[in-house]
């Protein structure tokens, strides 16, 4: 189904969800008001470099997932140099612990998270930090961060590769001031059996984000989880040109429903290669 076809997919806008220093952070919600019960749940995080943008940069993808029956949310985070690691870390995963509290329809067994470039990154951490006590945000205490599912495009996987003066903001300082932050911060670092299944697409063309992030990611999680990893067409922004969204959405949709569904789960069908 794509944006044209649905007819009640309502958006709300501007909900707070993470109040953090006096600051309320706030997220938009997409959900097709025609379908009741039990949802997935999909968290898009934006990219930006850590350092620049706010939400709305997934605005196709979030209304065409919730015509599909997911309940999508967008959430800002926190921007260096002001905020550092692991402050957007910590909003991301607010988001999603909004999900399972807030959202009484969605269902907390199927929450998964899609990135873009710097919000690749912190979906992908997310995953391979969920329940880290030192990473979690105290507004929704024992509440799961976890994830089921884990999508990746143009992502910052590894802090040792392509270093540059808006990750160098990000993480506080340089590797050789801050190993651990730089560290913990790399999913290629952080990731172990735990780790949900796993989409990374990467643009052939990326002049931004080295494609080998993705590859060097795909290695580190053959032997712990599914993995699914593609270069495809495009440069750094592929996932939002025209030329190349359809086939975008296509993977992430295909394998959004091939992770989550299961006995009694109600899911897209998307049975079809690609």
């Amino acid at each position: 189904m794509n944006a044209s076809e649905a007819t009640t997919v309502a958006v709300r806008r501007d909900i707070p969800f993470h109040v953090v220093d006096g600051e309320a952070l706030l997220l938009d919600v997409y959900e097709d008001t025609g379908t009741t019960g039990p949802k997935p749940a999909a968290v898009l995080v934006r990219g930006g470099g850590f350092t620049v943008g706010d939400k709305g940069e997934f605005a196709r993808h979030a209304i065409d997932l919730a015509a599909e029956g997911y309940l999508v949310v967008e959430p800002q985070y926190r921007l260096a140099p002001e905020h550092t690691f692991p402050a957007a870390l910590v909003d991301v995963k607010a988001a999603i612990e909004w999900c399972r509290t807030e959202a009484e329809q969605v269902d907390p067994e199927r929450v998964a998270a899609v990135g873009h470039s710097a919000g690749a990154n912190l979906a992908v951490l997310a995953a391979a930090t969920a329940d880290a006590p030192a990473l979690e945000p105290e507004q929704y205490p024992g509440v799961s961060s976890a994830l089921s599912v884990a999508v990746g495009y143009s992502g910052i996987y590894d802090f040792g590769m392509g270093l540059d003066d808006r990750r160098v903001a990000y993480l506080g300082g340089s590797p050789d001031d801050l190993p651990a932050a730089y560290d913990l911060a790399s999913p290629v670092e952080q990731a172990d059996t735990s780790m949900p299944p796993t989409l990374l697409l990467h643009g052939e063309d990326d002049g931004v984000v080295d494609p080998q992030q993705s590859a060097v990611l795909a290695e580190t999680l053959e032997p712990l989880t599914t993995v699914d990893h593609r270069t495809v067409a495009g440069g750094h922004g592929f996932p939002f040109e025209g030329g190349h969204y359809a086939e975008t959405y296509e993977r992430t949709t295909d394998f959004l429903a091939r992770q989550l569904s299961g006995p009694g789960r109600d899911m897209p069908d998307r049975t079809d290669d690609y």
